[in-house]
């Protein structure tokens, strides 16, 4: 029997969560030991925020206000110093020169921004630097990828502000403050939209109401508005580290996540893992410190079962060794 096990962080008892790369360990080892004939490949995808360069085993370079990761023929960029929030002024230097580097080359230099749905470290509109046309000529020699952790539009009842407001509509300053923030981004994507959308029959061609361009407090709009693809986070990550590939012939799918709540659906391993699963009429599972969801709404996520299990590696362990049991065939 194979299979392929997704990895995002898992809490302790600590401060710090047990990153994605060692979660991966703990579940091959703790599998492997459970059911030594079944054959378990672990990928750590992270939760598709900033830092999920460091899951990949690429060669690192610094390149302008940013760290450089091979991934196959693209490029994964990450913040230096370990920072988990992107510098905009930083990251724009990094795309010009990799552009610059890149000039000419046929086809384009996939170049891979992970945001998640962290803020940036400044105004996120300081990534046009002198301006977006004048960026959008900048970095036209690349093909960039933007990977984001939500779905969020920029604008709207779903928007930037409508997250901002969520849960504290009673608080007369968060919504003051979300209001400014929508009146803000309107005004900026009056002007961006006119340069960056694309017509469509589809729906509206309004950059501003894709989803996604809302995710890392309007970053991922700023990138989209220089020519940049948005994607969701999670699914890339499966594809960069081979997960996709391995998924083709196994047997089951696993995504083990640090919670699973109703956005788990949404983003993450939890519907990568499920997508995976789906294209051969797989059984997808999940394992998580805690569910908060229903068994109808798994089965609408097309995921067979969820698994709990405690903190820490021990408490991980543990679980994993009761569903390997369960998952798993004896011989």
């Amino acid at each position: 029997m194979q299979i392929v096990v997704l990895t995002e962080s898992w809490p302790t008892d600590g401060d710090a969560p047990m990153p994605a790369p060692q979660t991966a360990d703990a579940v091959a080892a703790a599998w492997g030991a459970s059911a030594p004939h079944a054959s378990v490949q672990c990928f750590a995808i992270g939760d598709g925020g900033v830092r999920s360069g460091d899951s990949l085993a690429g060669r690192r370079v610094q390149v302008g206000g940013a760290e450089a990761i091979g991934a196959g023929r693209s490029v994964v960029l990450a913040p230096t110093g370990g920072e988990k929030r992107w510098e905009p002024h930083a990251l724009a230097t990094a795309l010009l020169g990799l552009a610059a580097e890149h000039a000419g080359s046929q086809p384009a230099r996939t170049v891979i921004v992970p945001v998640g749905d962290a803020s940036p470290a400044g105004d996120a509109t300081d990534l046009w630097l002198g301006g977006i046309a004048q960026m959008r000529a900048g970095v036209a020699s690349l093909d960039v990828v933007v990977a984001v952790a939500s779905q969020r539009p920029l604008l709207g009842f779903h928007g930037m502000s409508a997250a901002l407001r969520d849960g504290r509509e009673v608080d007369e300053a968060i919504s003051l403050a979300a209001q400014a923030q929508e009146d803000r981004w309107a005004a900026i994507a009056r002007d961006a939209d006119a340069i960056a959308s694309v017509p469509s029959l589809l729906g509206s061609s309004r950059l501003s109401d894709l989803p996604g361009t809302g995710a890392a407090g309007g970053l991922a709009y700023a990138l989209g508005a220089i020519g940049a693809r948005i994607v969701p986070g999670a699914p890339l990550m499966a594809t960069l580290t081979g997960a996709d590939e391995a998924a083709a012939t196994a047997d089951l799918v696993v995504a083990v996540v640090p919670g699973l709540e109703p956005r788990s659906l949404d983003d993450g391993a939890v519907p990568a893992a499920a997508s995976l699963a789906a294209r051969r009429g797989l059984p997808a599972i999940v394992i998580a410190p805690e569910s908060r969801i229903g068994r109808r709404d798994l089965m609408n996520a097309g995921l067979a079962a969820a698994h709990e299990g405690g903190r820490g590696v021990d408490g991980l362990t543990a679980a994993v060794r009761r569903v390997a049991q369960t998952w798993t065939p004896r011989r």
